[in-house]
């Protein structure tokens, strides 16, 4: 960590991720529905058919999550940002020329790649790297971007495709892109604190003879031969299911038991806003309260929030569902990239966290199925809602087993009992 009046190198590193989840990420994952209508109006085509391809951007992202997360080990950090950067913009470029549904098909996998691997898996493992203490809370502002960019660019984005149309809208990102991510890319990101010279910040107080002798944890070889790696592998897999299954059923099942479409609408939005309070609060309380505790936080607002849910036609417990199920939103967004360094440690991060985000993506694919299988069998979102609740309870088991079977490896051997109660003395100070 830098001395003296210096800022410390890994706040600039934290800006670029919030700055990257709010222009690259954002847009890709939570502009679509704004789309929908002007391009399916425009080019005559169905919008079931347009929104598919979403799913082959989501299949991309799923493929090169693994793949990505080796790449961002062995090839210079500058030269993998660029080139997963480059294909995000490339994709909105090929969007505003469309003129026909192949086209976006087409254009979906470059998208899935930079949604990935220029977006989640690199800003997960800056944070890492960057920072030992505070490291919740770092996650959480970094993440909390995709939320910052939704409420921002949403209403820039519907007036440019209202004034100037939604070919014009898809060049604007990709411009945004350009100007905004590149430059970090090129001028400012570092993937470790070596690269500038410095140590993470906590780390202040240990020698860096002794801090350069490695990333402590276990291997990508050594995670994968755990309980605890798959372990959380499912948790997060169940916990897609929880989050996104009510999500995508919100504004039909408020409308069946009495709620207006506007209502539903607001308290989508009102969720999309909580979610930037919620990853912030979550990543704070990962710092202060240890792992079971904030966990047992996140799964319980979960369960909290559809028992709102069932109320969710009233004012009063729709708000309370959007604020609870912002705060159990993060158990697919800070959550994993927290445990992966927590359990694991940092040494392979990149590879380990590209597998693990595939289990992201899966869980969001699943939950349309399961929710449709579920509500096929009487026909009612009650049942649903009911099911989920057992999941809730399924993912905190598997969080807890994760947890608990966590793979044991030691710190340097020759760090004083000084040094380590420096560093405790330190961790405390930040």
């Amino acid at each position: 960590m830098e001395k003296g009046r210096n800022i410390f190198y890994g706040w600039w590193i934290l800006v670029s991720g919030f700055l990257i989840m709010t222009f690259l990420y954002a847009p890709i994952a939570n502009l679509v529905s704004i789309f929908i209508k002007p391009v399916t109006e425009d080019l005559g085509i169905g919008r079931a058919e347009f929104t598919m391809y979403f799913t082959v951007c989501a299949i991309s992202g799923m493929i090169i999550a693994p793949i990505a997360g080796v790449l961002m080990k062995k090839m210079n950090i500058k030269i993998y940002m660029t080139l997963f950067t480059l294909l995000g913009a490339g994709a909105y470029i090929g969007f505003s020329f469309a003129t026909k549904l192949s086209h976006f098909f087409i254009f979906a996998v470059p998208m899935g790649m930079a949604l990935v691997g220029a977006g989640l898996i690199p800003v997960s493992v800056l944070i890492t790297n960057w920072f030992n203490v505070k490291r919740g809370l770092s996650l959480g502002i970094a993440l909390s971007g995709t939320g910052f960019g939704s409420m921002i660019l949403n209403p820039l984005v519907t007036w440019i495709i209202t004034a100037y149309g939604w070919r014009t809208a898809y060049l604007f990102i990709a411009i945004l892109i350009f100007v905004i991510i590149l430059p970090l890319v090129l001028f400012v990101i570092k993937l470790t604190p070596a690269d500038k010279g410095l140590l993470p910040l906590g780390e202040g107080n240990i020698s860096k003879s002794i801090a350069m002798k490695g990333l402590q944890g276990v291997t990508q070889k050594e995670a994968f031969r755990s309980v605890s790696f798959w372990s959380l592998c499912l948790a997060i897999v169940v916990g897609g299911i929880v989050v996104n299954s009510m999500m995508l059923n919100l504004v039909p099942y408020l409308t069946d038991i009495g709620s207006t479409a506007q209502r539903a609408a607001m308290l989508l939005s009102l969720a999309a806003m909580m979610i930037i309070v919620a990853k912030l609060l979550v990543g704070r309380l990962y710092d202060k309260l240890g792992l079971i505790q904030t966990l047992a936080i996140i799964v319980a607002s979960d369960i909290i929030c559809f028992l709102f849910l069932m109320k969710g036609n009233l004012l009063i417990p729709g708000i309370l569902f959007a604020v609870f199920s912002a705060l159990g939103s993060t158990a697919v967004t800070v959550t994993p990239a927290y445990l992966t360094g927590v359990l694991f440690g940092e040494k392979d991060y990149s590879s380990k966290y590209g597998t693990i985000s595939l289990f992201i993506s899966l869980g969001a694919a699943l939950a349309p199925i399961v929710a449709g299988l579920i509500y096929n069998i009487n026909h009612s979102y009650e049942l649903l809602i009911k099911m989920l609740i057992v999941f809730a309870v399924i993912e905190f088991t598997l969080f807890f087993i994760a947890i608990k079977f966590k793979p044991k490896y030691n710190v340097e051997s020759d760090v004083s009992e000084n040094e380590v109660l420096n560093l405790s003395n330190t961790q405390k100070t930040f």
